[in-house]
């Protein structure tokens, strides 16, 4: 089969080291494998992390490498006792592949597992015409879907969907929310912050393009800093949401909480140096969310099919893979950038 494949790492041209080529294609190993006919597999700033060689879990990953962690498309091929989907069906996958049994994950936190199996990560990922993942790893959607809509709630809206509901959960009429970084994961959370919480939510991008894209999703108004949006308004955010996570967002947003405030914080490209005064005086919570669970994942999977989220979709062939990083780096991407084999 086709796949796009990492064969070293660099901080330069990507199109150097992501090469399409021909690779095996998973077979069914297992009685509830299921082979995936990719029909979308979203590109993720995790997936230049793995490029650039960060350590990713244990270490940097293994080369070669098929990338693509957020994946969703047809099934293909069934082990003996899958019973839940039939070749054909339409299917998003969730990222990890457990076995239930992990005491964490008997508490229903599968993404907290300690060794599991992540495609495109620890795995043979889903730039690629294949996917071998689990039965107990797949959402079947809609027959009448377009499974390519769908890939980004694997990792992006998920964890979007993690952390808003988290915020949400202190939020009352009266509050107002930022979401800091309009991207991939950002343009999703103005619109879950939109349908759990009561709060005026205010987006924060640098870029117009993406405040604009915001203010069409519903959030109630866009700012370019975080400073801008406090000037704004009378009242400081109850809670903050920052899908960006540098040193200079996550300053930002904790002088701006009010007191008693929330920061969830999604983005990790940074690093937090508090004045632990100013939490313990201002009562302040900082929290981070991590992916998110299957049972999130079916709730938010259910609110785009109620088309009450809309997921923004640029659409790149599989071998644009490497454009498609490119672009994903440089901040030209509106929404979530996904690979179609």
């Amino acid at each position: 089969m086709k796949a796009a494949c990492l064969h070293s790492f660099t901080d330069s041209d990507i199109a150097d080291v992501v090469k399409i080529e021909d690779v095996d294609a998973p077979v069914i190993e297992a009685p509830n494998d299921i082979i995936v006919r990719i029909a979308g597999a979203g590109v993720c700033r995790t997936d230049l992390h793995i490029v650039e060689g960060q350590p990713i879990g244990d270490g940097p990953v293994p080369l070669p490498h098929v990338l693509g962690h957020e994946n969703a498309g047809f099934v293909e091929e069934v082990g003996a006792n899958v019973s839940t989907v039939r070749v054909g069906d339409p299917v998003l996958c969730y990222p990890f592949l457990t076995s239930g049994l992990a005491p964490v994950e008997r508490r229903g936190l599968e993404n907290f597992v300690g060794g599991r199996a992540t495609p495109g990560i620890n795995a043979a990922g889903g730039f690629a015409e294949f996917l071998r993942t689990a039965e107990r790893s797949v959402v079947p959607l809609p027959s009448n879907c377009d499974p390519v809509d769908f890939a980004p709630l694997a990792d992006a809206g998920l964890a979007a969907f993690r952390a808003c509901s988290q915020a949400a959960a202190v939020l009352r009429p009266s509050d107002t929310a930022y979401v800091i970084g309009v991207g991939g994961l950002g343009h999703l959370g103005v619109q879950i912050l939109k349908v759990l919480s009561p709060a005026t939510v205010v987006a924060i991008d640098t870029r117009a393009d993406a405040r604009e894209l915001a203010i069409r999703l519903g959030s109630d108004t866009s700012f370019a800093t975080v400073g801008e949006a406090v000037a704004a308004f009378n009242g400081r955010p109850q809670a903050i949401v920052d899908f960006v996570g540098s040193n200079a967002t996550v300053e930002a947003a904790v002088n701006a909480l009010e007191v008693g405030g929330r920061l969830e914080l999604v983005g990790v490209d940074g690093r937090i140096d508090l004045p632990t005064r100013l939490i313990v005086e201002s009562e302040l919570t900082v929290a981070g969310s991590l992916v998110g669970t299957f049972a999130e994942l079916l709730e938010l999977t259910e609110l785009v099919v109620a088309d009450r989220i809309k997921v923004i979709v640029d659409r790149y062939p599989l071998d644009e893979a490497a454009r498609a990083l490119t672009d994903l780096r440089s901040g030209s991407v509106l929404g979530r950038a996904v690979l179609l084999p």
